[in-house]
């Protein structure tokens, strides 16, 4: 049986397992699917989707049966991993573009097609390249942004030294410490650094390289825009076994975790803002309280003031932060900065 399956060419594989990974999460998430519910859906005819259930209880080896009283398929055991799709760079290029080109369908009657499309062509991407509808939903004010066929080429050449696990060299336009302005006539500091790539992941809806720094022997991230002369070195290398990016983003708002211990950050909003609060999931730990007259209580667990800081000013008026008393401390002194800012004369002029 499994020698049937191994003959297949590539163009028949493809959509197969796309269907099959599909189909896993569905059952994984407690659905029942039948062969004649899935031929509907997936407008194919009874054998195809007999071939794809027969491929995966043989060819893959994962324990489907049938369970008669619900008329669908399950596992007989839990099922936590399932073999990536193959996808070449090319078409990894082609998610880049469009991630940003889909922002700009955001509400239309497209949006659920390019959607689905969207999950399928990335849900066999796990481990290497991450990257959620979710992160393009966030981004509904962002209009017309078109992808640089640089950054593109560069991303290309990332993707690869990922899957390939090869060292990678370029030149990084490193920020201003501590996200502080650039002081004029002072350019943005450039570096060669040598790293080794471990995944790609879309988060907030910007792209970081999450790799190994063998010169500062840590991980580090880093943006592809802001990268230059990338070289793919022939040297190769093993990623950790127990490397995750969840694990290593445990306790950011975004991407910037500062250290292991967690801190609940509370912040209140008013009844305006708290609506918006209350139709969206910010992180995994949050915690809405609805309190009178609309307003709301937002409690999260984070262990860095970076991100969360920016966002809490991000709603003006209409958020204010209560504790700890080293979040209300930050937020305070960055409105004291901006308030400097703006009473200054001569930048006024």
């Amino acid at each position: 049986m499994g020698n049937k399956f191994a003959t297949k060419g590539m163009a028949d594989t493809q959509p197969q397992l796309t269907r099959i990974h599909a189909l896993v999460k569905r059952i994984q998430d407690g659905d029942f699917p039948s062969q004649k519910m899935l031929a509907k859906e997936w407008e194919k005819n009874r054998r195809t989707m007999q071939r794809d259930l027969d491929y995966m209880r043989d060819f893959l080896g994962l324990p489907l049966a049938y369970e008669p009283f619900k008329y669908g398929y399950y596992f007989t055991e839990p099922v936590s991993k399932f073999p990536m799709i193959p996808i070449s760079e090319r078409e990894l290029v082609s998610v880049f573009v469009a991630q940003k080109a889909l922002r700009l369908y955001h509400g239309t009657p497209f949006e659920r097609p390019l959607k689905a499309a969207f999950d399928k062509l990335v849900g066999g991407l796990k481990g290497e390249i991450s990257v959620s509808w979710a992160d393009l939903d966030s981004a509904i004010s962002f209009r017309g942004i078109e992808a640089n066929p640089s950054d593109a080429e560069t991303f290309q050449k990332l993707s690869g030294a990922v899957r390939t696990r090869n060292e990678i060299e370029f030149d990084y336009r490193k920020l201003a410490e501590g996200g502080a302005p650039k002081v004029a006539g002072k350019e943005a500091v450039r570096e060669v650094r040598r790293v080794r790539p471990y995944h790609l992941g879309c988060v907030a809806n910007q792209w970081y390289l999450f790799g190994y720094d063998l010169a500062r022997a840590d991980m580090r991230k880093f943006v592809p825009a802001r990268m230059s002369n990338l070289r793919v070195l022939p040297t190769r290398f093993q990623r950790p076994e127990g490397f995750s990016v969840d694990t290593l983003l445990k306790g950011s708002f975004g991407v910037y975790s500062g250290g292991r211990d967690l801190i609940a950050m509370r912040i209140r909003f008013d009844a305006w803002a708290g609506q918006l609060v209350k139709e969206r999931r910010w992180h995994p730990s949050q915690e809405i309280r609805e309190l009178r007259n609309g307003e709301v209580e937002l409690t999260l667990e984070l262990s860095s003031f970076v991100e969360i800081v920016p966002w809490i000013l991000g709603w003006g008026n209409h958020a204010r932060a209560l504790a700890p008393k080293a979040l209300v401390e930050e937020v305070r002194k960055v409105v004291a900065e901006v308030g400097r800012m703006y009473g200054n004369k001569k930048l006024n002029r």
